[in-house]
């Protein structure tokens, strides 16, 4: 019995010490809405889970019933959105690419940076992880986009107004940029 508990012991200090890769890479908004087909600021009007064999047995994921507008080009949005995981305890399946629980309750707005994903049935929009979820709170009598730290598209708390015209400058600069290289 020693030699199973130190040889367990032993394994676990040696995939501490094993650098592994980051699942999450840190983007600007630049970057973030470079690989985006929407982003929108939306309200979280429900929330449930389904079993799909894509992209491998058993996964699960939630879809988000959301409402709002594109922060892109100012039309209204309604729409029902996906990531891996799940929150729901019977579900038994997490991810830690999964956006927080807060970030997503029924209830709450949110600023979500939204693809397409063709590989899926359907092709549904899709958030890829916590990264692509910013939760909007009110604070102080006005809105405030809760920021993810270092290298995130909003690495520091910033005002709701304020996002928007970050989001729609760069919308308008990715369209230039992509205008000028199609010439």
């Amino acid at each position: 019995m020693q030699f199973s508990r130190a040889a367990l012991v032993a394994l676990g200090l040696a995939f501490v010490t094993v650098p592994l890769g980051a699942a999450v890479k840190a983007m600007n908004l630049s970057e973030l809405m470079g690989i985006t087909h929407e982003t929108a600021l939306v309200h979280i009007v429900d929330k449930t889970t389904f079993q799909s064999d894509v992209p491998f047995e058993g996964a699960v994921f939630t879809r988000l019933t959301v409402k709002g507008e594109s922060l892109r080009t100012g039309e209204p949005v309604s729409t029902q959105v996906i990531f891996l995981g799940s929150h729901d305890p019977a579900d038994a399946f997490a991810s830690s690419e999964m956006p927080t629980l807060q970030d997503t309750r029924v209830g709450s707005d949110a600023i979500l940076f939204m693809y397409r994903d063709d590989s899926m049935a359907g092709a549904p929009m899709r958030v890829a992880s916590h990264a692509d979820v910013y939760r909007v709170e009110q604070s102080f009598g006005t809105q405030v986009v809760i920021g993810k730290g270092e290298g995130a598209a909003f690495p520091e708390n910033v005002k709701l107004l304020e996002a928007r015209e970050r989001i729609r400058t760069t919308h308008l600069a990715l369209q230039a940029a992509k205008a000028s290289a199609g010439k």
